[in-house]
């Protein structure tokens, strides 16, 4: 009896460390921190879905892409609402989709998302939020170009979208669906200029065209189907930029195909391949080794594949329609690289235009403000500058009890008699002026200080220093730089 308590209790053991460790031998706890599974990029904004079935965005957001509800930009990720259990999510252009693990895909941005004119906090500015493509069901796998979709259904076939006018309202958009016929057991597929290509599960990749170039429209379903086969077997992935598709062999070799190529054909020192993606003109290739790589491939004869700094260690890839692309590192940060216009890349990094200078960063964590232990929800985006947050004057102040006032200043005869704005922030008995002349000029309860202190402007606002506004007004402020949570008033102490 004792020997078999003794085996029952060793086998009990067992299986609890297999429950606790991977078979990578890292201990995980039950509450590990959500990590990227999918990330995307269009022009200048970015997607995120996370393993927790969450999805942020941020960066360039006049048609809505962002998905916060506004049409401002955001140089903050935001987590959306109304999204839950998303396991993929494609950017493209101004255009944002995101599918679940049930196989329905929603839709935002431009032609995707609606105005609303009448909301009274932000009557210019409100956007809707993510509304589902009704016509798509059980999908596996999405891809866009920017306007068109084709999603990839759990049976192997493929259906195309795209948006179209209402033919009772020609100022209506409305979305059409078309299966597309003559290919099955497909795995994945991008979109080249007017074509498509399947990955199939065999490893052979096939091509049809989505645009009927005799009519000057895209494919309807009574045009001939002509299917061509560019690879027998052997492909284990593909990504595509503007008329160029990208191709990675199963031995670690990549391709390029368009069709004045014909075929598809090896590029020169690009071998060793895990994984390849695309930017605007660009591709970016994680090599087996876990080092990052890009090739300008419209740059000239002379310009040749280079590895982008301090990407070591790097387990995954995602790419943009842009000019930057994202990657994963072993403990799970996401980075962005490249020019992020608009705040499109959320690294605070700026845009980088000399390819010697490129580098990775890490992408900011979504931000959650909470007073007293409540979040405080507003509009605005915030932004994290020289590694100090940024608010505009409508986010936390009112709620914090701070007023807020902009005035302008007497004409100031050092600058030509300019009157300068002069913003006040008052609470309890401290007033605080910052008078936006170049530098800025602070006053305390009417005083001058020397103490610098610095305004910023991110889409079309004056941003202010949180963290030095609320030491100056005696607020208590705690910033967890890991969950992003940033703590006022009585929750900070």
């Amino acid at each position: 009896m004792n020997t078999r308590k003794g085996i029952i209790q060793f086998l009990i053991m067992m299986l609890l460390a297999a429950a606790i460790v991977p078979s990578g031998g890292r201990e995980v706890s039950a509450a590990a921190a959500a990590h990227p599974v999918s990330v995307s990029g269009g022009y200048a904004h970015g997607l995120a879905a996370w393993s927790d079935g969450t999805v942020t965005g941020w960066g360039y957001n006049k048609y809505g892409q962002v998905g916060d509800g506004t049409n401002i930009d955001q140089f903050i990720p935001k987590r959306i609402a109304g999204l839950a259990d998303i396991v993929q999510v494609a950017a493209g252009n101004n255009v944002s989709f995101a599918l679940n693990a049930a196989g329905e895909v929603w839709g935002w941005g431009q032609t995707y998302g609606s105005y609303i004119s009448d909301d009274p906090a932000l009557p210019y500015q409100k956007r809707g939020g993510p509304a589902k493509l009704v016509g798509l069901h059980n999908v596996s796998f999405i891809t866009t170009d920017g306007s068109a979709g084709i999603a990839v259904m759990k049976n192997g076939t493929a259906t195309l979208w795209y948006p179209s006018y209402d033919e009772n309202d020609n100022m209506r958009m409305k979305v059409r669906y078309l299966p597309l016929p003559g290919i099955t057991g497909i795995r994945s597929v991008v979109i080249a200029g007017n074509d498509a290509l399947f990955l199939k599960g065999d490893g052979s990749v096939q091509q049809l065209s989505i645009y009927n170039s005799i009519m000057g429209r895209i494919r309807w379903a009574s045009d001939p189907v002509t299917v061509n086969t560019l690879a027998a077997s052997g492909i284990k992935q593909m990504a595509s930029s503007g008329d160029n598709a990208f191709l990675l062999r199963a031995d670690g070799q990549a391709l390029r195909w368009n069709k004045t190529l014909k075929a598809p054909s090896e590029i020169a020192g690009l071998s060793s391949v895990y994984k390849l993606q695309t930017g605007y003109n660009k591709l970016y290739v994680l090599k087996t080794n876990g080092t990052l790589w890009q090739w300008n491939y419209n740059s000239g004869p002379l310009n040749q594949p280079f590895q982008v700094k301090g990407a070591e260690r790097i387990t995954d890839l995602w790419g943009s329609t842009g000019s930057f692309g994202f990657a994963q590192d072993k403990k799970g940060t996401l980075l962005g690289w490249g020019e992020g216009f608009y705040g499109g890349l959320a690294t605070g990094s700026g845009t980088v235009t000399n390819d010697d200078t490129i580098a990775v960063a890490p992408v900011q964590t979504p931000l959650a403000f909470l007073l007293n232990g409540e979040t405080v929800d507003f509009y605005g985006t915030t932004g994290v500058i020289n590694g100090k947050l940024y608010v505009p004057y409508s986010s936390v102040f009112k709620a914090l009890g701070v007023k807020v006032n902009m005035t302008q200043s007497n004409p100031d005869p050092k600058f030509n008699n300019y009157r300068f704005r002069v913003w006040s922030f008052a609470y309890g008995g401290t007033v605080i002026h910052i008078k936006a002349s170049d530098p800025e000029q602070l006053f305390i309860n009417g005083k001058k200080t020397e103490r610098t202190i610095s305004l910023k402007a991110l889409s079309d606002a004056t941003q202010f220093p949180l963290q030095d506004l609320c030491e100056l007004l005696g607020i208590s402020l705690k910033w967890n730089k890991v969950s992003g949570e940033v703590s006022l008033g009585d929750s900070g102490e």
